[in-house]
């Protein structure tokens, strides 16, 4: 049976060996939250997303659409309903712009959801809620999106 210094020492020399495994183990434990934790942002934009598609759908949000499309004016319950769902609109992307900014979103996801805002900021009437809402937002978002609406006047 070995010595009490003998066992000693072996546990010096496998100390730092051990110290390694433990940190390796560790580093692998928070890639997989990491990932977990994006997942889990990218699902919560994508629920978000389709309870507004959902709310969008709403008989007077539909008819709003269509008066817009069609450059009719708002009644006032129209009005106050659209604004409202746009200005929530707005709050998703811009929690997508914090999500991003805090590396819970991609590059690819951030640019596929960036490029909406060139289609979105085409109707007047989004650029009349936009000015009417944006002091209401974070000052880098509201850059963010004057950014966008300077390229879509500038390249349409």
């Amino acid at each position: 049976m070995p010595n009490f210094e003998t066992i000693i020492l072996i546990l010096q020399t496998l100390g730092p060996f051990t110290v390694l495994v433990t940190v390796y183990f560790l580093v692998t434990e928070l890639r997989e939250q990491n990932r977990v934790a994006r997942a889990n942002a990218r699902q919560n934009i994508a629920d978000s997303h389709q309870k507004l598609a959902l709310a969008g759908m709403k008989t007077i949000l539909v008819q709003a659409k269509l008066k817009l499309r069609n450059d009719e004016e708002l009644n006032k319950e129209e009005n106050a309903q659209y604004l409202t769902y746009f200005s929530l609109m707005l709050r998703a992307r811009e929690n997508q712009h914090y999500q991003f900014k805090i590396g819970m979103l991609d590059e690819g996801e951030w640019e596929s959801m960036l490029t909406s805002f060139k289609t979105l900021f085409k109707e007047p009437k989004h650029l009349e809620i936009w000015d009417f809402i944006k002091i209401t937002f974070s000052d880098d978002f509201v850059a963010l999106v004057d950014e966008q609406i300077n390229q879509t006047k500038l390249y349409g």
